[in-house]
């Protein structure tokens, strides 16, 4: 078995080193290929590619890190593109807690791993556009620079947009990361203390607003069997008990398995097999609810809590790998704990409570929403992780595909969009609903290979990805180079 091994091993590194080759361009990431000289002092081997801005400017271990967290979230987001909504939370519309793979990817996904993707995705926009506002006031005095960092902005919106009722992702978040982006602006000069600060107070006002939305949970139950129960004695209702009822009831069926199941068959019939427009329909509904009530309801803070925490790690140094390999390990270990720990609390209070919430209140569940904490923790978990990898070296072959994919990450996530709809919904292959769930992560598995293989090729060739050269030339109103030569091109 050894020789297996180190045979698979040699076919790895052999494989990573054609990469390399292949991609023609520089790297000052510690996986870089290396030319040693007789004093071993190690030299970067550079070749003449263009890039978009001065290699000096250019953190690659970001580009490694959003490839990663773009894979993490298709990963999350591939249930939703694959099964009707209201199957993904809820196992029991499917029948999947008998099934132990079904159950297994149900559990670690919505306890353990829920919104952590999401979270070291928002820390990297967060990261960059610290990188991107202080490249532009170096070289720009006035509102050059915020001019063009809001009409970026502005772009992305559109995009969003686009995504959201065009592509038919109505879980789309370009919408969401411009309007909050708009906010962060005047956090560009805080210092980490002043944003440690922010971090905290937006955690502390969803926790409040947890507790509110619990509390009106219980008025609803409380208001509504009050109503019913003069209903059931023959007493006529006023007209604010008469709503208290129709509201009780409401939710009610919103949480009965039964009910969801005839939703999810029509929703399975209109999705996966309706047309284009049937598609768009039904979807534009949901993407109205996500870009509007969910996002001031609680969204808002979702985004810009992890918007401040990527300026912050980028300000401190710990999110461009300056941190020694211990701190990198105990931030791991440390945001595992927590995220992990605080998620399989939850698992257990679920199905003790057998899916209700109020038994799941009464029995264990928290008074207030600590879901940001657990965010934090496994986000901090992922980030700790993986620049243990980095600087270990560990892994080193599997950091450049990801710095790759990373690189076009607006083209490779407007990309799952465009794929996915092509693969589940009605106008395209109408998987939707026919696949279980575990079935879905070789899908995941299918199209993450797909768009690293395609990023490496089109890297190879150009200097941003199609979707980024496109919202650049917009950005600055000009249309910008894309193919390499022998150009460096500088950006205003």
């Amino acid at each position: 078995m050894i020789p297996f091994y180190v045979n698979c091993l040699h076919l790895i590194k052999k494989f990573y080193n054609r990469c390399l080759q292949f991609s023609g361009s520089e790297t000052t990431l510690p996986f870089a290929t290396k030319k040693r000289m007789e004093n071993n002092t190690p030299v970067i081997v550079k070749t003449n590619v263009s890039i978009p801005v001065t290699q000096q400017e250019r953190i690659q271990i970001i580009d490694a890190l959003r490839g990663f967290a773009l894979c993490g979230i298709l990963i999350m987001n591939i249930v939703f593109f694959g099964i009707p909504f209201m199957a993904v939370e809820d196992p029991r519309i499917m029948n999947e807690l008998n099934e132990p793979a079904n159950h297994f990817w149900w559990m670690f996904m919505k306890f353990f791993m829920e919104g952590s993707m999401r979270g070291l995705f928002s820390i990297l926009f967060g990261a960059g556009t610290l990188l991107l506002l202080g490249r532009l006031e170096k070289r720009n005095a006035g509102l050059i620079p915020a001019d063009i960092y809001f009409r970026r902005l502005l772009w992305l919106l559109i995009f969003g947009l686009i995504n959201g009722f065009l592509l038919n992702w109505p879980g789309d978040i370009l919408y969401h990361y411009a309007i909050v982006g708009m906010f962060i602006f005047p956090f560009r000069k805080a210092s980490p203390k002043l944003l440690l600060g922010f971090i905290t107070l937006f955690v502390l006002i969803t926790m409040v607003m947890g507790f509110v939305k619990k509390r009106e949970l219980f008025e609803l139950r409380a208001n509504g069997l009050s109503a019913l129960q003069l209903k059931n004695e023959g007493k006529a209702l006023s007209e604010e008990q008469e709503e208290a009822l129709g509201a009780w009831e409401g939710f009610l069926k919103s949480t009965d398995t039964a009910s969801n199941r005839m939703e999810f068959e029509k929703m399975k019939k209109s999705i996966g097999q309706g047309g284009y427009f049937d598609v768009m329909g039904e979807m534009s509904v949901w993407t109205v609810k996500l870009e509007s009530i969910k996002f001031y309801g609680g969204m808002f803070f979702d985004v810009i809590i992890f918007f401040l925490a990527g300026i912050f790690l980028y300000k401190s140094g710990i999110i461009t790998g300056e941190k020694s390999l211990l701190f990198y390990t105990l931030m791991a270990v440390a945001g595992y704990l927590i995220g992990f720990g605080e998620g399989y609390l939850k698992y257990r209070n679920v199905m003790a409570a057998n899916f209700d919430i109020f038994a799941y209140y009464r029995n264990g569940g928290l008074p207030f929403d600590i879901y940001q904490i657990h965010r934090i923790g496994t986000s901090l978990g992922h980030l700790g992780l993986l620049m243990v990898l980095y600087k270990t070296g560990w892994f080193r072959w599997l950091l450049f595909p990801l710095s790759k994919l990373g690189q076009m990450a607006f083209t490779n996530y407007l990309g799952q969009s465009l794929i996915c709809g092509l693969i589940f919904y009605g106008y395209g292959l109408a998987y939707y609903g026919k696949l279980e769930r575990y079935e879905l992560y070789y899908v995941w598995a299918g199209i993450m290979l797909f768009q690293i293989v395609f990023s490496i090729v089109w890297l190879r060739f150009f200097r941003f990805g199609p979707l980024e050269w496109v919202w650049r030339s917009l950005t600055y109103w000009k249309k910008q180079p894309i193919v390499k030569d022998n150009t460096v091109v500088e950006m205003p």
